[in-house]
């Protein structure tokens, strides 16, 4: 945390290294947020690249260096959103992933998570898959904590009773 502080403000007087290795540190979660996303390579290589670009090119409008994290992750939330809101994507087709049965479990909770409305899922990927606290995901997506408490637990539930059905009422 204080050397990512650091490295902002490196970044924020210029310094290409420090923008360069803040990203590094990120590349995972960017990568993995993006990829729960949009489920398409090519797509989430354009979103990275789109995020990059813009948080190198407003970095100097980060006022608080040590909210870099929560400030990234909603520059390629907001790059994910646009994406899916073009009319070009829309009419993509989903596409079948050959897995093995081990994933079959895994495959269906993936699912039934992209089928949910993106105000609970994008919480829930965020807690769940990328361990951003209910405060930092209040920080990411500019909402009050008890708004994300709630989508938390709704989107849990909602999870929970989809799951049961596609299972027969066996969970």
């Amino acid at each position: 945390m204080a050397s990512d502080i650091f490295l902002v403000k490196k970044a924020q007087k210029g310094s290409k290294e420090a923008f360069v290795q803040l990203i590094q540190g990120y590349e995972r979660i960017l990568y993995n947020t993006a990829y729960r996303f949009l489920r398409n390579e090519q797509d989430v290589a354009d979103v990275l690249q789109e995020t990059i670009l813009t948080a190198y090119q407003k970095i100097n409008q980060l006022k608080q260096p040590r909210y870099f994290n929560t400030w990234l992750c909603r520059i390629l939330i907001n790059q994910c959103k646009q994406l899916l809101n073009t009319e070009a994507y829309a009419d993509i087709e989903d596409y079948q992933i050959s897995v093995d049965t081990k994933e079959t479990d895994k495959l269906v909770l993936d699912e039934l998570l992209n089928n949910l409305s993106s105000i609970y899922r994008i919480p829930l990927i965020l807690y769940y898959y990328n361990g951003f606290s209910v405060k930092e995901i209040s920080e990411i997506l500019a909402e009050p904590l008890g708004t994300i408490k709630s989508r938390l637990a709704r989107g849990r539930a909602l999870l929970e009773k989809e799951y049961t059905h596609s299972e027969g009422g066996v969970m």
